[in-house]
C-alpha cells in the first residue's frame, strides 16, 4: 500500500482499547499517516463520536477522506480499514 497517496485519516480512540491498539498498529506497520484524538481527553471529540455512532462512544471511529469522498468506520477490521484507505487513495 505504500506507493499510494493516502487520504486524510482521523482516528478517535481512548485508553485501554484493544481495537484502537490494533488499528493503530495496522496503520503504523504500513506507514500510513493518521491523526489520533483521544475522546477521554477531548469532550467535543467524544460528542462527535457519540453522534456518529447513534448514541454510543464506539472506538475506534475512523474517518477517512479525500477531496471528494468520506468513509466513516466504527471498530473496523484491518481488512475493512485497508479497503477503505485503498478506495480513497490516489494512485
Amino acid at each position: 500500500m505504500n506507493s499510494l497517496v493516502y487520504p486524510e485519516i482521523l482516528m478517535y480512540s481512548r485508553n485501554f482499547c484493544s481495537d484502537c491498539v490494533r488499528s493503530k498498529a495496522f496503520l503504523d506497520n504500513n506507514k500510513i499517516p493518521y491523526t489520533e484524538i483521544n475522546i477521554l481527553e477531548d469532550k467535543k471529540a467524544q460528542e462527535k463520536v457519540i453522534k456518529i455512532n447513534n448514541g454510543r462512544a464506539t472506538v475506534p471511529t475512523i474517518i477517512i477522506k479525500n477531496s471528494k469522498d468520506e468513509i466513516v468506520l466504527s471498530e473496523p477490521t484491518d481488512s475493512e480499514l485497508a479497503k477503505a484507505i485503498s478506495k480513497l487513495s490516489l494512485k
